[in-house]
């Protein structure tokens, strides 16, 4: 495998390891349709993009508290 390409997509475990997210979390978000996914077969993936989209999303998204 050539490993000079940049990574294009990750499996919801390999996302979770890059962001430092639980799996759980990313297949919430991707049940609740926040987290556009592909699907390639069997496999889902998570494109580099709506992976940094979505995150810039949740950045810019106000803060909820409780009081």
């Amino acid at each position: 495998m050539n490993r000079n390409l940049a990574r294009v997509a990750y499996r919801p475990r390999e996302a979770a390891e890059v962001t430092g997210l639980s799996v759980r979390f990313l297949y919430y978000a991707i049940q609740h349709k926040d987290l556009a996914t592909i699907r390639v077969g069997r496999c889902r993936l998570i494109t580099e993009k709506a992976l940094r989209e979505w995150l810039d999303r949740k950045t810019e998204a106000p803060v909820e508290t409780k009081g």
